[in-house]
């Protein structure tokens, strides 16, 4: 009688298939998360550049002018409270646009609201208007004050108290008692949102027009041409 072969058990040999979809993903997702990281150090803060040139029409009566009415340049800015780059416009590159163009009477600049960056962008919107209505000439001061003392722009400081606070201690020509009325006046609200609506097409803040026409926020090579062009048009 044959004998029988013996059967040896041989195991199976192991797939490295699995292994190798588990280093590809980890290929894909670190490529993924370098891709994403690149792209948010290289990203710099909106300065209007991809709106440059573009035609807007401002109702200019009515909102916080300051500079020579008859100036045959006409600057708006579309601005937020809350906006850090507002902040850093309003330190940096206003008073230079001040001393080259409203102080010498070339120019005459306009400030409108664009309260888009929370609930208290509008509360700051709100005092400054009561500001200017109680007295046109402080606005400029309420302007400064407030973008001196701007909280983390993701949370809401920008509260009536906190707000209300900041005028009583630093502005001394204004009635607080009546600021505290006027903020509640369904008229001065509705300024508000009218400058809501006029800036419903601005996409950032700050947001600059000479003459009508967006400009690049970088003064010398942005904001000082345009103005310089603006000037050549009316021959002055």
């Amino acid at each position: 009688m044959a004998k029988k072969k013996k059967t040896v058990y041989k195991p199976p040999k192991k797939s490295n298939k699995g292994f190798i979809i588990v280093i590809a993903s980890i290929f894909v997702l670190a490529a993924a998360l370098l891709f994403f990281i690149s792209n948010q150090e290289g990203k710099q803060p909106d300065t209007g550049t991809d709106q440059a040139n573009q035609e807007m029409d401002v109702a200019y009566e009515g909102q916080p002018t300051v500079g020579k009415e008859d100036a045959p340049v006409k600057i708006v800015e579309f601005f937020d409270f809350k906006c850090p780059h507002c902040a850093e416009f309003a330190e940096r590159i206003y008073p230079q646009i001040k001393a080259d163009y409203i102080d010498t009477g070339k120019a005459q600049m306009t400030f409108i609201n664009k309260p888009f960056m929370g609930a208290d962008s509008f509360t700051a919107a709100l005092v400054g208007e009561a500001v200017y209505a109680q007295k046109p000439d402080a606005f400029m001061e309420y302007y400064d004050l407030v973008l001196e003392n701007q909280g983390n722009p993701n949370e809401a400081w920008a509260t009536e108290e906190f707000l209300l606070g900041l005028v009583e201690d630093n502005m001394k020509d204004i009635d607080i008692e009546q600021l505290k009325s006027d903020i509640d006046d369904p008229a001065i609200k509705e300024k508000v949102e009218q400058d809501r609506k006029e800036s419903g097409a601005v996409e950032s803040t700050p947001t600059i027009l000479v003459n009508g026409k967006t400009v690049n926020l970088d003064y010398e090579n942005g904001i000082k041409p345009a103005i310089e062009s603006a000037l050549e048009e009316a021959n002055e």
